[in-house]
């Protein structure tokens, strides 16, 4: 009897417990939930100098380096402290504490919460400032006369409070840095003015909190434009005009003169020019820079354009569906050529048009088979001289 009693007596106990749970207040209930998770902050952080959160190249203002307590108690309020502010300086918002790194070096963060007059401490955190460095993995190769990097230069915890000056170890060459901002993003970006080719060393200073530090030293190389040889173009296609340039410059115009012009035509949109083939042939292409008439003593060079008959290979052919069944809904055929800019007009056509008939092929490739009757059919692909086949079947509906 004592057996039952008390699991009659659990039981009852269970059942109260869980209406208890039903009826709680929302706000009440998670409250319990949360007593068994203490208030605490991370222990350890690593954090760059200054107070903004930054990539190599872009940053939001509105991503702060902070510390946050997890499992914070309602009512409560939490106070931060650093043990050095002359390494890290804490500003307090809510649970949140907003770091900024002073110097390089170490402090402790405690946090203490109060609730019901009562302060107790919810925890410490050992903050690591590092400084920036800035790094390269090669030395990039940037053209004469004044332009825009595209290489990402690399920082580690790049300071996104300071300012960044580029000292170089030459007149003829110069770097500076510039900053522009798009919805609420700023992006980082460099600018050179090159003024004769070499190797040159670039030391990066960062000013912050009115003192100033060198980074790092890059190194960039300058070379002049020269002519990445010899060329082709399909015909009835274009390229770009600058592949026929090494290390162009991006602040000058360019003269581009053909010996023959029934083989290449120029054509522009914007700033950029393109080569388009005219006619199958061949033609001396003689490049100028910062010219608008042929001037020898602003010659690059001349090199040949091919202008080639592009020849089809094959044709690719993708059905959807090759086994069809009376009232169906049309199927789509997919038809590319190889190379995709061959001449030559496909056409598409069906050996029973009782059993399949085929649409219209429109400018993406694709035209629909549809189900007519019962029956086999071959679909005939044909362009130029390659040809492909395809049998399709239909069955009567009732044989589903």
């Amino acid at each position: 009897m004592y057996h039952l009693k008390r699991n009659r007596t659990a039981r009852i106990f269970i059942c109260m417990l869980l209406v208890v749970t039903l009826i709680l207040p929302a706000g009440l209930a998670t409250n319990v939930a949360n007593a068994a998770a203490k208030p605490s902050i991370q222990s350890k952080l690593t954090i760059g100098a200054g107070s903004i959160v930054g990539n190599y190249d872009y940053y939001s203002k509105d991503d702060k380096y902070s510390l946050k307590v997890a499992n914070s108690v309602n009512k409560a309020t939490y106070s931060f402290t650093s043990s050095n502010n002359n390494i890290v300086k804490v500003k307090v918002s809510g649970t949140t504490a907003y770091l900024t790194g002073v110097k390089a070096g170490n402090a402790t963060i405690t946090c203490n919460q109060k609730l019901n007059g009562k302060t107790t401490k919810v925890g410490t955190c050992t903050v690591t400032v590092k400084n920036s460095t800035v790094s390269q993995d090669y030395i990039p190769v940037v053209p004469m006369g004044t332009s825009v990097s595209k290489e990402v230069l690399e920082f580690s915890y790049r300071n996104n409070d300071a300012t960044y000056t580029y000292v170089s170890n030459s007149k003829n060459f110069t770097m500076k840095e510039k900053l522009s901002q798009f919805d609420g993003m700023y992006f980082i970006s460099q600018s050179f003015t090159a003024k004769a080719p070499g190797t040159y060393t670039v030391t990066v200073k960062e000013t912050y909190n009115k003192s100033t530090r060198t980074v790092g030293k890059i190194k960039y190389t300058v070379k002049k434009a020269t002519l990445s040889g010899d060329s082709s173009v399909d015909l009835g296609s274009s390229i770009w005009a600058f592949e026929l340039i090494n290390n162009y410059r991006t602040d000058v115009n360019y003269l581009f003169v053909f010996s023959d012009k029934s083989i290449v035509e120029e054509s522009k949109s914007g700033d950029t020019i393109y080569l388009k083939g005219k006619k199958v042939g061949k033609t001396n292409v003689t490049i100028y820079e910062n010219t608008k008439t042929p001037d020898k003593n602003k010659l690059i060079g001349t090199c040949k354009l091919t202008v080639k008959e592009v020849v089809l290979e094959d044709l690719d052919c993708d059905f959807e569906e090759t086994e069809l069944y009376v009232g169906d809904d049309p199927v789509e055929l997919e038809i590319s050529k190889d190379p995709y800019n061959a001449p030559g007009t496909i056409t598409v056509s069906s050996s029973d048009t009782k059993v399949v008939t085929v649409g219209k092929l429109d400018e993406d490739g694709i035209c629909l088979i549809s189900p007519v009757g019962v029956g086999t059919a071959t679909i005939t692909i044909t362009c130029g001289d390659i040809t492909k086949t395809q049998k399709i079947t239909v069955y009567d509906e009732e044989d589903y």
